[in-house]
């Protein structure tokens, strides 16, 4: 049986794309979002199951009935994220709004200072 090895890479930031261990590592880095966000009181509940956060990957799903509350767990995540060196990227978020008044103008939700997108439904 023969043996192979690679050669060294050094990784400064983030982890390897593809990697055995990345999806883990990623979870250990980004477990602290998550939890700071199930300790506030902001987001949506089913029962007492705090649902205001689905993460898949690197994608992040905040959900809350307010909007304003929702400005409040983008600033929880942005924090916790700056304390790992990662930010949110505002190009690549959107809000949508359901509901009867979803179309109805309403403030800018922003993130690190430039605003979010709105979707229309």
């Amino acid at each position: 049986m023969g043996y192979a090895f690679s050669d060294v890479i050094c990784l400064k930031c983030g982890v390897r794309q593809g990697g055995v261990l990345s999806p883990v590592l990623f979870t250990v880095y980004v477990n602290g979002v998550i939890k700071a966000l199930s300790v506030s009181v902001y987001g949506c509940y089913f029962h007492s199951l705090f649902v205001g956060c689905i993460m898949y990957a690197d994608d992040l799903l905040l959900l809350s009935p307010p909007l304003c509350d929702l400005q409040l767990m983008i600033d929880i995540c942005c924090g916790e994220l700056e304390k790992i060196d990662m930010s949110l990227n505002v190009g690549k978020s959107q809000v949508v709004r359901i509901g009867k008044l979803h179309a109805r103008k309403v403030n800018s939700v922003v993130i690190n200072g430039s605003p979010v997108e709105f979707l229309l439904t």
